[in-house]
């Protein structure tokens, strides 16, 4: 497992922002999704990044 201090910024800000928003993965990934900012692909990179710091979101 990594640790805080190991994660790049953004996926600080990312983490930082759910538990602000009190949201999860899933919820987060259907509002990009929706917002139409991001295509499928930059949702697949998201959804990895999302995997990659699950140990730190707390849901």
């Amino acid at each position: 497992m990594r640790k805080w201090e190991e994660l790049t910024e953004d996926e600080k800000m990312i983490i930082t922002t759910m538990q602000r928003q009190e949201i999860g993965p899933d919820e987060l990934l259907q509002r990009m999704r929706n917002s139409g900012r991001m295509d499928e692909q930059a949702l697949a990179g998201l959804r990895k990044a999302l995997d990659d710091v699950r140990d730190f979101l707390v849901h």
